[in-house]
């Protein structure tokens, strides 16, 4: 697998930004959600986002703002050094500790994962679907990244574990989020000590995601999972 390090243009930065206003004025803010994690730490960006609905000129005004004065390749890059010379090698290392598992699980390593340096905080995975060409991708968000180098290969680690097991079997067993989160956590704290997210900690997933099931048959340890939680909902559904 080729690791290829990429940085948003000005315009991707506008399009997350833009897909962000309209998703924290559709939901996010109704569930408490903030959207600092998403853009650049700028005012007039505060300004945007108090506005619900944006006319084409404000929407012009913005956007011009971001990519002509905010938009800094320097922000982007900051990382270059220790992404390429620390932590794309302990994520191949990391690789490694997963090859022996991938059969079992249905899956194969994309060969090539791109990592691109964007706006913001913290991570997301986009993966490929069948007979797609777009790539398998890490999002790191890292303006406001203020770890060290085993803290981002561990991040790393985590959206990869996703890009792994999302079509194999998240999709294939119609894996909801929050228990799709846990699986990735309970393989990233197994394998590479990664903290998980307390959100999600206590979770229907911890009686069925073992160590043993993830290095022997995950797939049918998510089968079992996700049959008795659709019969648990169902029950309560009833009970309504």
């Amino acid at each position: 697998m080729q690791i290829v390090l990429k940085h948003a243009t000005a315009e991707d930065v506008w399009n997350q930004i833009i897909e962000t206003h309209t998703e924290y004025h559709q939901g996010l803010k109704y569930f408490g959600y903030g959207y600092s994690m998403f853009v650049p730490n700028n005012p007039r960006l505060h300004e945007m986002f108090e506005i619900e609905h944006l006319t084409d000129e404000q929407t012009k005004h913005y956007h011009d703002i971001v990519v002509n004065e905010i938009y800094n390749i320097n922000d982007l890059n900051k990382f270059d050094d220790m992404i390429l010379n620390q932590v794309i090698p302990m994520v191949s290392r990391g690789v490694e500790k997963l090859k022996p598992m991938l059969k079992s699980w249905g899956a194969t390593l994309p060969d090539e994962l791109e990592i691109m340096c964007h706006y913001g905080r913290g991570g997301a995975y986009w993966y490929s679907e069948p007979d797609s060409n777009d790539p398998n991708r890490i999002v790191f968000r890292c303006t406001n990244f203020h770890g060290n180098h085993f803290g981002m290969a561990q991040l790393f680690m985590h959206e990869l574990i996703h890009i792994l097991i999302e079509l194999p079997i998240i999709k294939k067993y119609h894996v909801p989020q929050d228990l799709k989160e846990r699986i990735v956590d309970i393989i990233g704290f197994e394998f590479f000590g990664k903290p998980v997210q307390p959100l999600y900690e206590n979770s229907f997933a911890n009686a069925y995601i073992t160590l043993d099931a993830i290095k022997t048959d995950l797939p049918g340890a998510v089968a079992r999972m996700m049959n008795d939680y659709n019969a648990r909902q169902q029950k309560q559904t009833l009970e309504r």
